[in-house]
């Protein structure tokens, strides 16, 4: 099968930030080839742009842009087998190892070309085999391979013109290559098993091995644990914080790392990067080893062999799970004082959110303590109430399920009475606990109502105030019914505590679009049509206890005219709803009784319109001077204009104990 060497290396993704990648494939490519060999010694030389002019003490060599770089090893070299498996495009060659074949195509995405010059033993025999690989159609350019007197093994890479925008996002200080260089193979450091890297540039010599000694090496700290008397051993690294990086658990085996897995949301309280006690930021890397796992890891090394119940196949078996647990156990407690100040923090910036906005997850703060630790420290606060939310909602699940375990306990195991009456006090202590949270949620929304409604009663900077709808909407949603929304969404007790026991309630709802508890061809439309249940359940009995109209009017509206007169609607209205029939229990239609009882209230500022006519409705002031009363004997109807002041008023008097409690004095 040919292949279009142009188009696997255009559609071979490489980003500028991962501009050392190719570098990293050269590297471990080398590393691989020493593998075994006494004295493994890999050089990488950094070749810079030559510098425009003379260079100032203060820019010297080392700041130029990166040219190229010159990767030497003396491993086993090119040999005919290595070198086919070079020419063959995503070869399996080193699958064993963990090469994916593409290592080469990330060199031509970054560099112009490479050079390559091997020298090794072949058949008895001392070789130097040389070739460029460029983009090309071949790929392979000017190779050749010619026997050579006897030499030791050494193989040369060159990558050679570093093409934009790779070579702009490439560091230019040779240490910072080098630690970019641990970081990449950093388990060969941490296991020991890498060999002799030496970094060469116009300011001296690195040796990789002796800086990670110093840099990390000197940082790190070894716990040991046992489970199931099987020996574990933990290296915690603390590592500077790179792109893409974040807290892992490295599962060695024979000094290598075979799998990895996030830390995230199994240690409590741990943010994508922490500080240490000089608030440098950091990333944690756990390398767990054990001769266990050397026996339980796959020949490719690249998993775990464990049955379907996750336990080790072999006698005295671990389960995978427990070595999870273990390790992570481990990391938390060397993490713990890191961690701590950050979960002091959230657990602050929680108690603060639930005191001021959320007091119905109290409780939690007490008896989901763990729950709350699961929350990630760094998540937006305007997020917190959905995740207390969850957590809320698993221990509703809890309660429920103890509640049941306790009510079918056996009354005949009097020897555990002790410990069942001990159960049951707990249990009353967090139910009762729970009860007061969800009736401080629903006084902290009632207050929070009223802040919003007497919000909206002030008059606009424009001038002017709000319209009906704007105080009707937050009674009960425009244009809804009761079988429409939630009960949490109505507010009717801000008028009448007695409106929350409906049967049906219609919001800015033609008569006619009522087909749930009446029939009626009228347009009409009052703001608010309340049914109210029934006393008795027979049918014979009036369909409905009573009947509650309510209208809004504009605050200070003061030009009322004869259609507007929110008197006269109310009267209309019922006349409407008289001339139409209500539906039984069975949906069947059956004529309103003239006696049915009729509440009207008109919702408005007390203005000199108004007021007049109040008046000529023969209605009563009432003793504050807020409100009119009275009743048509005619219609059947008791109706009430209450103002706006005098709505908000009673509204809080009658919530004034609860607010007092929750709130203080605020």
């Amino acid at each position: 099968m040919d292949v279009d060497l142009r188009g696997r290396v255009k559609n071979t993704h490489l980003s500028p930030a991962q501009c050392l990648l190719p570098l990293f494939e050269a590297i471990i490519n080398a590393i691989h080839a020493v593998s075994g060999v006494s004295g493994a010694m890999i050089d990488v030389q950094i070749e810079r742009v030559a510098a425009q002019g003379a260079l100032t003490a203060e820019e010297p060599l080392t700041a130029t842009p990166v040219e190229s770089f010159i990767i030497r090893d003396n491993g086993m070299g090119f040999t005919e087998r290595n070198y086919r498996a070079f020419e063959t495009c995503d070869s399996t060659h080193k699958a064993a190892q963990g090469g994916r074949g593409i290592g080469r195509l990330l060199w031509l995405k970054a560099f112009d070309h490479a050079e390559v010059i091997s020298y090794y033993v072949e058949g008895g025999k001392y070789w130097k085999r040389s070739f460029s690989f460029v983009l090309s159609e071949k790929g392979i350019e000017d190779h050749e391979k010619t026997a050579v007197a006897a030499s030791p093994n050494s193989t040369t890479v060159r990558l050679c013109g570093f093409l934009p925008p790779f070579r702009d996002r490439c560091p230019k200080s040779s240490r910072k290559v080098a630690e970019r260089i641990i970081e990449h193979f950093l388990e060969y450091f941490v296991l020991e098993t890498c060999p002799t890297i030496r970094l060469l540039d116009s300011d001296g010599v690195t040796d990789l091995k002796s800086l990670f000694a110093t840099e990390v090496r000197e940082h790190a700290e070894t716990s040991t644990f046992g489970i199931k008397e099987k020996d574990f051993r933990l290296t915690h690294l603390r590592l500077k914080p790179i792109p893409d990086t974040q807290h892992r658990m490295y599962f060695c085996a024979h000094q290598r790392a075979a799998i990895s897995e996030p830390l995230s949301g199994k240690i409590p309280n741990l943010p994508a990067v922490l500080k240490d006690d000089a608030g440098r930021p950091f990333v944690y890397a756990g390398y767990l080893a054990s001769n266990y796992l050397d026996e339980a890891v796959s020949p490719d090394r690249t998993r775990f062999y464990t049955s379907e119940e996750g336990v080790f196949d072999f006698a005295d078996s671990v389960s995978w799970d427990e070595v999870v647990d273990g390790a992570v156990q481990q990391a938390s407690s060397f993490l713990a004082p890191y961690t701590a100040p950050v979960g002091q923090h959230k657990h602050d910036v929680i108690r603060e959110y639930v005191q001021n906005k959320a007091p119905q997850f109290r409780v939690l703060l007490k008896h989901k303590r763990e729950a709350i630790d699961r929350i990630p420290p760094d998540l937006p606060v305007e997020k917190l109430g959905a995740e207390l939310f969850k957590i809320d909602q698993e221990y509703q699940v809890e309660l429920q399920e103890k509640y049941q375990e306790i009510v079918t306990v056996d009354p005949t195991r009097v020897l555990e009475f002790e410990e069942h009456r001990d159960q049951v006090e707990h249990f009353l202590e967090e139910w009762n606990e729970v009860g007061m949270s969800k009736l401080a949620q629903y006084v902290a929304h009632r207050k929070a109502t009223l802040r919003f409604l007497e919000e909206r009663l002030r008059l606009r900077q424009s001038g002017k105030y709000c319209l009906e709808e704007a105080i009707h909407e937050v009674i009960f949603p425009l244009r809804t019914t009761s079988d429409d929304i939630r009960a949490e969404q109505m507010n009717l007790w801000i008028i009448d505590e007695k409106l929350a026991y409906h049967y049906y309630l219609a919001s800015d709802k033609r008569l006619s679009q009522m087909p749930e508890a009446i029939e009626n061809e009228s347009g009409t439309r009052p703001d608010l049509l309340v049914f109210n249940t029934r006393a008795a359940f027979v049918d014979s009995d009036p369909p409905f206890g009573s009947i509650v109209l309510v209208e809004f009017k504009r605050p200070a509206k003061d030009d009322y005219t004869d259609e507007e007169n929110p008197i006269i609607q109310l009267y209309d209205y019922v006349r409407d709803i008289k001339a139409g029939k209500a539906k039984d229990r069975h949906s069947r239609p059956i004529t309103i009784p003239e006696h049915n009882p009729f509440y009207a209230y008109a919702v408005c500022d007390i203005t000199p319109k108004l007021r007049r006519q109040a008046e000529n409705a023969q209605l009563t002031l009432t003793s504050d001077s807020h409100g009119y009363f009275g009743y048509n004997v005619t219609l059947g109807v008791y109706l009430e204009v209450v103002s706006f002041d005098k709505l908000m008023d009673d509204a809080k008097k009658r919530n004034a104990a609860f607010f007092d409690r929750l709130f203080g004095n605020e």
